[in-house]
């Protein structure tokens, strides 16, 4: 009878941390080069997303965790466990939570960290993720600290949309940025005229394409991500001879 109970503990026990791991968030590392050990996502190139004062604001920062210290100066020493200690400079009413919950990530796995409230001042600094990784050096813990300022800073606006010079070709990010199906991307023309509008996956495809028919001015244009396998993809708007690219973020559906 307590060989049964201890298996019915132990499963329940698996069964509420998978739930509670569901719930906070999802690691989707697609963005780390295949065969790199270590990695956040999203990377420094794309980013965090912006944020708006008094519009609730969500991010996903997904972890990959090397099996061995060589990215922290320990080459082929044993990572236990990388343990996120905080994460400084989030703008005010903005928090964050771990998967795993105790933010305690085993050496040679997936995390992630969600970062959700609704910023209440407009904000401008770099975010700072601080942790602490384990290693085994001859069957003794050692601690690294280590401190990623890979990333830009999380920007909250007083506006939601950056303003757009209609006297010039521009592109705004998309909003919002990450996104499961649907975002908007704003632009301007300097006159009526016809725009091509492409994305490229990480590796150059073109994965879609459409020419949009612009008027004089500010003009939106809905991305449907549908049928989008979630990852970072590269966006470019050609109007005549002037390209822009930005970058954008397709989450699990």
């Amino acid at each position: 009878m307590k060989k049964t109970l201890l298996s019915l503990f132990t499963v329940t026990a698996a069964l509420i941390s998978a739930s509670s791991f569901a719930q906070v968030c999802t690691p989707n590392t697609s963005c780390i080069p295949s065969g790199q050990a270590y990695g956040i996502c999203p990377d420094s190139a794309t980013g965090m997303a912006q944020g708006t004062v008094g519009v609730p604001y969500t991010q996903v920062m997904s972890m990959k965790v090397p099996a061995d210290g060589t990215d922290f100066g320990y080459p082929g020493v044993p990572i236990t466990s990388i343990t996120i200690t905080s994460v400084d400079s989030l703008a005010p009413g903005l928090t964050y939570q771990c998967a795993p919950s105790n933010c305690s990530f085993p050496g040679n796995s997936q995390g992630c960290i969600f970062i959700s409230g609704t910023p209440t001042t407009v904000w401008n600094k770099q975010v700072i993720v601080n942790a602490t990784a384990t290693a085994s050096l001859f069957g003794t813990p050692v601690s690294i600290p280590q401190s990623n300022t890979q990333y830009r800073s999380v920007v909250v606006s007083a506006v939601g949309v950056e303003s757009l010079d209609a006297a010039k070709f521009e592109v705004n990010q998309n909003v919002p940025n990450p996104f499961s199906t649907k975002s908007e991307i704003s632009f301007s023309s300097v006159n009526n005229s016809e725009v091509e509008f492409k994305v490229f996956n990480m590796l150059g495809a073109v994965v879609y394409s459409k020419t949009i028919k612009a008027e004089k001015g500010l003009n939106k244009f809905e991305m449907d991500a549908a049928t989008f396998s979630a990852g970072v993809y590269v966006y470019s708007m050609k109007n005549g001879d002037r390209t822009i690219t930005k970058r954008m973020i397709v989450s699990e559906k």
